[in-house]
């Protein structure tokens, strides 16, 4: 039994090691010069089929002692030494996992746990889908009294083939990006406070109204931070989750096509032209003007 173990070991160690030389710069990803120029421009994809987006969840460690015992645990999760990391890799527990393309290879990397300081572990990932397999995946495996989730910070744009060929390190991508970090708990009491100056009830409302429509008129920053309670997706399930992520990808899609002006307020009078509701949202307007913001302000009514 021991010797069965001692081989599915050395076997996991050499797949790691095969693994990290062929994310080299030099083997792994084609130098921008070998990439033909009719090529060069398209989106990138991901390995898994889906648009690459980047998109990192955020956890506090709440027994870091704990969660690196977990960690060890997973038949899917692998520690890189020189990248100081924990590798999710689509193999054992993570093969139940759907994508895109289902010709999706074992051990292909999904992600990258790596921690910043004792409180704070991070997941980097490619893509949405990635990231809302893995908010379900890990809150099963992982005590919420171990780690929890408990921020989003998504990319609003999409990344040409040659821009992702040159991408070494998704952790250094987004520790170098400019991340605006939204407050929707400023924007409730913020929200409140106009509310409780303005006596008559339309007027409020009408207040309200504006003040949210102008700030979904603003440019739309290439990378957010938003908060992400698990009570969010508790009450309304992983549709919830994606219903909040979805106008960042339907965002990115405009600004690749050419559309760069285009935010959130063109997205908002682009559903209720067609009708379209998200699921899991009870108002249009602020939830995509500033996803979060808790829709029930007081005394308003709707």
């Amino acid at each position: 039994m021991a010797s069965k173990r001692s081989r599915k070991v050395k076997k996991r160690q050499k797949d790691l090691q095969r693994r990290r030389r062929q994310q080299q710069p030099a083997s792994s990803r084609r130098p921008l010069t070998q990439i033909p120029p009719e090529h060069a421009d398209q989106l990138a994809m991901t390995t898994t089929g889906e648009i690459m987006q980047p998109i990192r969840l955020h956890y506090e460690v709440l027994d870091g002692e704990q969660l690196r015992a977990t960690f060890s645990t997973l038949g899917c999760l692998d520690y890189d030494p020189p990248r100081k990391r924990w590798v999710w890799l689509y193999m054992e527990e993570a093969k139940g996992l759907s994508f895109k393309d289902k010709r999706v290879a074992d051990n292909t990397v999904l992600g990258e746990f790596v921690f910043k300081g004792s409180d704070e572990v991070v997941l980097n990932l490619r893509s949405i889908k990635r990231a809302t397999h893995a908010i379900e995946f890990f809150d099963k495996h992982i005590s919420r009294t171990i780690a929890r989730v408990t921020a989003v910070t998504v990319s609003n744009r999409f990344l040409r083939l040659a821009e992702a060929s040159t991408l070494t390190s998704l952790d250094q991508y987004f520790e170098r990006a400019d991340v605006v970090v939204k407050d929707p708990a400023s924007l409730v009491e913020t929200l409140k406070d106009m509310a409780s100056n303005i006596p008559d009830e339309r007027e409020r409302l009408a207040a309200v109204m504006r003040y949210m429509d102008e700030k979904a008129k603003q440019p739309v920053p290439a990378m957010e931070r938003f908060p992400l309670d698990y009570e969010d997706f508790d009450e309304g399930g992983m549709r919830a989750v994606e219903a909040f992520l979805a106008p960042h990808t339907v965002i990115a899609m405009e600004h690749w096509q050419g559309n760069t002006d285009y935010t959130r307020h063109d997205l908002i009078q682009g559903m209720l032209r067609d009708g379209v509701i998200p699921s899991g949202e009870t108002d249009n307007t602020m939830s995509l003007a500033e996803p979060s913001a808790d829709a029930s302000l007081p005394p308003l009514k709707r």
